[in-house]
């Protein structure tokens, strides 16, 4: 049976190799996010920044870039993703990257620049970027109650 949990890009040691994730698994994931873009052409990550930033609405929405909040705006929300660029993460642990994305709140047409780390909703990126599936039109969801270490699992619904 396949474990379907996923955990946060700053799990533990311990919450990775509880996953089960070995270094060919990851190795796999690795040259599948060498294919995504870059943020920025630098590692500062300034365009992906200016990006969240040119797009607040108000501001409160100023400091988005800098906020670990993520999706959890979005949470239950249909969002059309429309690009991803990848971010070196400062976590040694997941898999070292985290993503900026694109994206448009479907019913209102708001634009979204916004980080996200959660390793399950990078992976399902990754992988729609690789399947040239994007723009993809997805619901983020948060598990109801935490996994035994405290983390909240997120996954992307992705629309029919």
């Amino acid at each position: 049976m396949t474990d379907t949990r996923t955990v946060d890009v700053d799990a533990s040691e311990d919450e990775v190799q509880e996953m089960g994730l070995s270094t060919e698994v990851l190795g796999q994931w690795e040259s599948m996010l060498m294919a995504v873009p870059e943020a920025g052409g630098d590692e500062s990550g300034y365009e992906g920044i200016l990006a969240a930033i040119a797009v607040a609405q108000d501001p409160t929405e100023l400091d988005a870039p800098w906020r670990s909040e993520g999706l959890q705006r979005y949470r239950d929300t249909p969002l059309v993703i429309t690009g991803i660029r990848r971010m070196p993460s400062d976590y040694t642990t997941g898999l070292g990257w985290y993503l900026m994305l694109e994206a448009v709140v479907k019913d209102t047409g708001e634009k979204v620049a916004t980080s996200v780390g959660s390793l399950g909703v990078v992976a399902q990126l990754v992988r729609a970027y690789n399947l040239d599936a994007l723009p993809l039109t997805v619901t983020p969801r948060r598990s109801k109650k935490p996994s035994r270490r405290g983390y909240y699992a997120w996954h992307l619904e992705v629309s029919r």
